[in-house]
């Protein structure tokens, strides 16, 4: 009786929240990090500061001062 009760009353509406912002931030690095970092290592970091500017960034923001992928040859990528 109970299902049938439930069935009557449609789906219940789903919220969902995207808090992702709040706690991921880009990765920033000095000169030296990047001497010693490996390719793969650099690449990851690229596509991580890429899909926070897209999802996370303001876009009335200033330019980031991320890594840009026109800047990727300073780091031999």
């Amino acid at each position: 009786m109970l299902i049938a009760s439930c069935g009557t009353t449609g789906p219940v509406r789903v919220e969902v929240v995207d808090t992702a912002c709040d706690w991921v931030k880009p990765i920033y690095g000095t000169a030296h990090d990047w001497d010693v970092l490996d390719r793969q290592t650099k690449k990851d970091i690229l596509a991580h500061n890429k899909a926070w500017q897209a999802s996370c960034q303001n876009p009335k923001q200033a330019r980031s001062k991320l890594l840009q992928p026109s800047e990727l040859f300073l780091f031999g990528l």
